[in-house]
């Protein structure tokens, strides 16, 4: 079982304000941010986290991608017109992947570092 997932960003202040926008649909919020390190989860469980890169180090890995999970479809598509709304690119909008599972659904953005993000649910 995976506790906690960390990225690095080059874009620092505009990666906490993106995150703070996207993953409030889901109930996470900004717990912390020191400038060093920003934590987002719920007050019981810390649960993703944000640090500063260097512009000319790299923060994205070929193949890399983090999947967020959804509790209804509402949230899936509200995440991802957050997203859209934050100035992340789309790779595909909320839709139906019989071709994953017969029940799921999600969307993939592309976060302000490049970031592959998934977000999902198999509710109906």
């Amino acid at each position: 079982m995976i506790d906690h997932v960390s990225l690095g960003t080059n874009r620092y202040a505009q990666a906490v304000a993106f995150y703070q926008r996207v993953l409030a649909p889901l109930g996470l919020t900004l717990l912390r941010d020191t400038g060093a390190e920003a934590s987002f989860g719920i007050p019981s469980h810390w649960s993703f986290f944000l640090y500063p890169v260097p512009v000319e180090e790299r923060v994205t890995a070929r193949g890399t991608h983090l999947a967020l999970g959804a509790a209804s479809r509402a949230e899936v598509s509200a995440v991802h017109e957050a997203a859209m709304a934050a100035s992340a690119k789309d790779v595909f909008t909320p839709r139906e992947r019989p071709d994953i599972s017969p029940t799921y659904f999600g969307a993939i953005f592309l976060d302000l570092d490049g970031h592959r993000i998934e977000v999902l649910t198999n509710a109906n």
